[in-house]
């Protein structure tokens, strides 16, 4: 396990760009499909940990559907039933969500309320769609909270990934995500409205870091890894390679020597037309597996510099 694990934000300020799918698929994979490799000789499985930053929750749907899994645990009797109101409703003893982290009263709580276990090597914070109204209610500590919590639980060293799915805006959830970051990943889809977004999103991530210039930020900024093609299909929408071109020769491109990945995520009609909670593992599609081995690999190699250590596919 490495001792220093690494928190990406996955954010565009443009929607629809693939970003929720990607931060799934690339969690799924890197959990699944990829191990770290020690000095003796051995290896570890990979560890992630997803967290949804996002007030739609949609990270968690697709997830909790997929695996089966609930956020809610509801108390039981005796008998192993459970327990239900005088209305015949099921009482529930908690809900794990990343909005108990805003609670007022934070006594007792305990990391089975922030975090679920999807399996022995994913783990997510799942959203919730009350967090909403986390933009009425936050203080000047708010956008810290997260981050606060990552620390305290020493959670970088439980986890070699830590993915947050965020939403396109520029909100105390953006703040917080990157407070929280070590990294930041532009997923986009060639367009016509590409540079926007990823223009957008630099204006914006230079705001918060001058806000935090001589604080959290006054030694370290979250790297951007680059933009990640998304929804590619220069079969059928040849023009997409055009945007592709003007985005590179872009002001914002080149002023903030900012990288396009190698790799990108190709549109699939398998994908686009599967059930919500289908994930590309789940197709056993050989295409879509090499599509998202090649973008996990690059996205390790441009943060295994500081990790200092070796990750490799699994045999």
């Amino acid at each position: 396990m490495s001792m220093r694990g690494t928190v990406i934000s996955l954010i565009n300020m443009k929607g629809g760009v693939g970003k929720t799918t990607l931060c799934r698929e690339i969690g799924l994979f890197l959990s699944e499909k990829f191990c770290r490799l020690n000095d003796d000789g051995t290896s570890d499985e990979l560890k992630v940990l997803l967290i949804d930053i996002d007030p739609q929750s949609n990270l968690t749907q697709s997830l909790l559907e997929n695996l089966g899994k609930e956020s809610v645990v509801y108390k039981y009797d005796e008998n192993g039933e459970i327990k239900k109101d005088s209305k015949g409703k099921p009482i529930v003893e908690y809900k794990c969500s990343i909005d108990n982290l805003f609670k007022g009263d934070m006594s007792g709580l305990q990391e089975k309320h922030i975090i679920l276990e999807l399996s022995d090597n994913l783990h997510l914070i799942p959203g919730e769609l009350e967090t909403v109204f986390l933009q009425r209610q936050q203080n000047s500590q708010t956008p810290f909270v997260l981050r606060n919590y990552i620390i305290e639980k020493k959670l970088k060293e439980k986890y070699d990934f830590i993915l947050l799915d965020c939403p396109p805006t520029y909100s105390v959830y953006t703040e917080m995500s990157f407070y929280a970051s070590d990294y930041y990943l532009v997923p986009a889809v060639p367009d016509a409205y590409s540079s926007l977004g990823v223009d957008l999103l630099e204006r914006v991530v230079k705001d918060i870091v001058h806000g935090q210039r001589f604080g959290i930020f006054e030694h370290a900024r979250p790297k951007n890894i680059g933009v990640i093609w998304s929804r590619v299909d220069l079969k059928y929408k040849p023009r997409q390679q055009v945007h592709m071109d003007a985005l590179l020769i872009s002001e914002t491109i080149t002023q903030n020597g900012i990288k396009t990945l190698d790799s990108s995520f190709e549109e699939s009609n398998k994908l686009s037309t599967s059930p919500f909670e289908k994930t590309i593992i789940d197709r056993n599609d050989s295409k879509l597996n090499e599509i998202l081995t090649n973008i996990c690999k690059e996205l390790i190699s441009e943060t295994e510099v500081d990790v200092n250590e070796v990750i490799v596919e699994k045999e």
